[in-house]
């Protein structure tokens, strides 16, 4: 028979009982047996599933220790879960007076009956008796439960008033110290309570109500910090990649090649036959091609512009270039004008008859 089908026939309301541990009388606790009387009882339709969880509770005399049980049995539970629940007692009790066994079976009924949907799980009585803190402790070291629930009376004080009440909270010292997560179950008519009064504060704003007259700081002059994805073109992008992954220049669509007519074409240049040509006419006419020369103003002036920087556009710097080629090449061309002068005079100075000089 399935646990389904267990769970909706009128037997599987009864829970079966299983093996029970009494520790008190020994007076002291070991590493898995705490000081405590341990009730274990199974609902007639529980079996144990892959996906199994324990929750462990916290159970008093308190109303909200028992709306906090309700809350767990009817909203987080279900079928084939267990339930751990813990009554810690922290006065001494008599080891003659066997009262806490009794007190803790009918606890055990009382827990047994908020199972008002007939949820087909294990629930385990620990009836501890110790320090409040500690035996929790304890026992979550032992169950290893998935979650840890406990109650709150919905007090939620501020400043020293706030700091003397919440020092001696259970469930504040459950949210500091638990290593298992915590659900504290607030009352509903507190709940409740304060849920209105936040409705009807005439001051209290939604977040979009917050953030709709606020200025976003992406709209700001510093919303390039924000720019996860900035807007570059095909060809930029290009770029950055060839210098990230350092391919040559041919893959880079921003370098682009140099035209030299482009650089030219507003320079009207003669050629070197001309140039040549120009050179050796002054030649033979006895004179020296013009060579630049520095006046007294321009000496003045070039000593006034010391220690300044001097930018030079490119047009320019290639017209220096090129007449800096026609000096050298008016230079050779002198050069060799001398050597054939010097030639010719001492073939002048030779005797008629051709003879060789000794």
């Amino acid at each position: 028979m399935t646990t389904e089908t267990l769970t909706e026939s009128p037997r599987s309301q009864r829970f079966e009982s299983h093996v029970a541990f009494d520790n008190i009388p020994l007076g002291e606790s070991t590493e898995y047996n705490p000081i405590s009387f341990t009730l274990n009882h199974r609902h007639a339709g529980f079996q144990f599933r892959r996906r199994h969880r324990t929750f462990m509770v916290g159970v008093d005399d308190n109303s909200y220790s028992d709306h906090a049980l309700q809350w767990l049995l009817d909203e987080l539970v279900d079928d084939g879960d267990e339930i751990v629940c813990v009554r810690v007692i922290e006065t001494q009790v008599r080891l003659t007076d066997k009262q806490y066994q009794e007190d803790a079976k009918a606890l055990m009924e009382n827990i047994q009956a908020k199972n008002t949907q007939n949820k087909a799980i294990g629930l385990v009585l620990e009836y501890a008796v110790g320090k409040l803190h500690n035996t929790f402790q304890h026992l979550i070291k032992i169950y290893q439960p998935s979650m840890l629930i406990v109650g709150t009376k919905g007090r939620s004080l501020d400043g020293v008033q706030g700091f003397l009440v919440n020092r001696s909270s259970f469930s504040k010292y459950c949210l500091q110290y638990s290593p298992v997560p915590v659900v504290v179950v607030r009352p509903n008519e507190k709940r409740e309570k304060k849920k209105a009064k936040r409705a009807h504060d005439p001051s209290r704003q939604s977040y979009a109500q917050m953030l709709l007259g606020q200025p976003h700081e992406a709209d700001s002059e510093n919303s390039s910090v924000y720019e996860l994805e900035p807007n570059l073109t095909a060809d930029e992008e290009a770029h950055r990649v060839a210098v990230a992954v350092g391919l040559p220049a041919a893959y880079d669509p921003t370098i682009k090649p140099i035209d030299p007519s482009s650089l030219l074409k507003n320079h009207p240049r003669r050629s070197m036959l001309d140039v040549s040509k120009e050179a050796i006419a002054i030649v033979k006419k006895g004179g020296v091609p013009a060579e630049k020369k520095s006046s007294p103003d321009r000496e003045d002036s070039d000593s006034d512009s010391e220690g300044e920087f001097e930018v030079t556009p490119g047009e320019e710097a290639l017209r220096e270039r090129l007449h800096k080629m026609e000096l050298n090449e008016g230079a050779a061309l002198r050069a060799e004008a001398r050597k054939l002068s010097s030639g010719s005079a001492d073939s002048d100075e030779d005797p008629p008859g051709g003879g060789a000089k000794t």
